[in-house]
């Protein structure tokens, strides 16, 4: 049903308490859809690769990373049409962007390494250097400012104390490319990329808050891109050649294989509804049991 490739969709973002969902990727173009209706409510132009949107928790607006092209990494205001551009982000552009759970600030992590955070308005508060290579992920955890930024290893930012603790991941230079707390903000997940010229395989590893390991886990034959949390914390979503499902301990509950790589995933707020992406501009609306509910056209 997609005759001409469209390009790959790096990323998909339900809103908290709307029934929208914004995806990007490589179009040049973010695209806001109706998720009660299923259908393409607005196109926005943006020159350049969509790494990563994220909708504020309480407003109608979206925390974009971009790469690539003339358009930088912003934060866009849907009700007034009025983006707001984040200085200080590495030239190349930026992977991870996250929203803290207020809303107040905003994190970018750039391919210097650096984690840029944000007021609402796009003011610059603090600009840290991780000492990674570049940041690839990140996410605030659930209730206090606490960041973690991922690349080549694991960095916890508290923005409270100004404190920055690193943990050494892998002894193989492996790529980690997602990380999210668990809802309870007790623990916290990685997917990593692996690395196939050496044979060493994708991780999800599970680590708690002081960054000790819980759980790794091998199951996946392709690149972990993005993990996601049901809201009520029971069921973890990995995206990566299948959909799989994890319970909190880090059990396999479900999987399904998928006809292309995903890139993008992400749960509704009622925990019953996931979306996926693909590299080929796929945009699918799976319910909890993994079937395939909705394809959304554009």
């Amino acid at each position: 049903d997609m005759a001409p490739k469209k390009g790959w969709l790096w990323t998909a973002h339900w809103h908290p308490n709307k029934a929208r969902l914004a995806a990007g990727g490589t179009q040049d173009t973010l695209r806001i859809f109706s998720t009660k209706h299923h259908q393409l409510l607005q196109n926005y132009p943006m020159k350049g690769t969509i790494t990563q949107v994220q909708w504020h928790p309480t407003q109608n607006k979206l925390a974009i990373a971009m790469q690539g092209g003339t358009a930088r990494t912003s934060i866009l205001n849907l009700d007034s049409n009025k983006r707001i551009e984040l200085d200080s982000v590495n030239e190349f552009g930026a992977r991870a962007i996250g929203w803290n759970n207020n809303g107040q600030r905003v994190a970018v992590g750039d391919y210097d390494g650096m984690l840029t955070i944000f007021d609402d308005a796009g003011k610059k508060i603090k600009r840290i250097a991780t000492h990674q290579k570049s940041i690839i992920g990140l996410d605030w955890h659930p209730s206090k400012d606490i960041i973690i930024a991922v690349g080549d290893r694991i960095s916890i930012y508290d923005l409270k104390s100004d404190t920055l603790f690193q943990v050494e991941d892998r002894k193989e230079d492996v790529l980690m490319l997602c990380v999210e707390w668990h809802p309870s903000g007790d623990f916290f997940v990685t997917g990593d990329y692996g690395d196939f010229e050496h044979h060493f395989p994708p991780l999800l590893q599970f680590w708690t808050t002081d960054g000790e390991k819980i759980k790794t886990i091998e199951a996946s034959k392709a690149e972990f891109r993005a993990l996601k949390w049901s809201e009520d914390g029971a069921l973890l979503a990995t995206a990566s050649e299948n959909i799989r499902l994890w319970d909190s301990d880090g059990n396999l509950v479900s999987e399904k294989a998928c006809p292309d790589l995903l890139w993008g995933i992400d749960w509704n707020q009622k925990g019953n509804q996931l979306v996926t992406t693909d590299k080929k501009g796929s945009i699918v609306v799976w319910n909890r049991n993994l079937k395939r509910w909705k394809a959304l056209k554009y």
